[in-house]
């Protein structure tokens, strides 16, 4: 059985009326709740800005981030899991998976 995240930080946030309208369009989609679809949507937006970071530390350290012009692109697909990723999937969830952070620091 899969432990169920703590979320630990409340966050208010206002959100423009087309953001709002997409979030709850997404969570009646996908029978979630918007607080859910949010919270999946500030994730990705999380790990985009991770990789643009680690993509400007990549640069020669003599460039400066505003010496070319652009726009971020941004692409997804969904990548089935391999045979392997799932075996290792299933072992972890019989054996009550690899410890958390939570487990480690209560």
């Amino acid at each position: 059985m899969a432990r169920e995240r703590k979320l630990k930080e409340i966050l208010n946030l206002r959100l423009d009326v087309p953001l709002a309208k997409e979030i709850r369009r997404l969570a009646q989609a996908q029978g979630r709740s918007e607080s859910e679809v949010a919270r999946t949507l500030l994730g990705y937006g999380a790990e985009v800005e991770r990789r643009l970071e680690a993509q400007r530390l990549m640069t020669h350290y003599s460039r400066q981030e505003d010496d070319r012009a652009g726009r971020i692109e941004i692409k997804a697909a969904f990548v089935p899991y391999s045979r392997a990723e799932v075996e290792k999937i299933r072992d972890e969830l019989e054996t009550g998976g690899p410890p958390t952070r939570d487990d480690l620091f209560p």
